[in-house]
């Protein structure tokens, strides 16, 4: 699948099947936030994976109103960023730029290998 139909195909799923996280699959998803460009290739992001079942459950009542379709996820992905990791030119900070950038490629990736979906997700 190329990156125009990966974009076309990728939904946002609220109905999730529970499946097992694997360590190469934790790996795939890093990988692909490391190769995402950043300002002088600062990488400002930080990603939790939390896929054990009693982190999940008590990462549930984190959720804002409306997420009650997450109980059902095989993992989470904590997303961070810090402002002082990354480049201020010309006063534009690129940090949350960059990040999404990274979160991007591992929405793709995490689509690429099957997950996310109703009946066959991974995540």
């Amino acid at each position: 699948m190329n990156v125009k139909q990966t974009i076309q195909a990728r939904r946002a799923y609220r109905s999730l099947e529970p499946v097992e996280i694997t360590q190469e699959l934790i790996r795939d998803l890093a990988e692909s936030a490391g190769l995402t460009p950043s300002c002088f290739n600062n990488q400002p992001w930080r990603f939790v994976f939390a896929h054990d079942p009693e982190v999940l459950r008590k990462l549930h009542g984190a959720m804002s109103r409306g997420n009650d379709w997450v109980q059902a996820a095989s993992m989470i992905i904590a997303v961070f960023s810090r402002e002082d990791l990354d480049c201020r030119i010309k006063g534009r900070n690129y940090y949350l730029f960059d990040t999404g950038m990274a979160t991007a490629f591992i929405i793709f990736e995490g689509h690429g290998a099957g997950t996310g979906g109703p009946s066959d997700s991974r995540i």
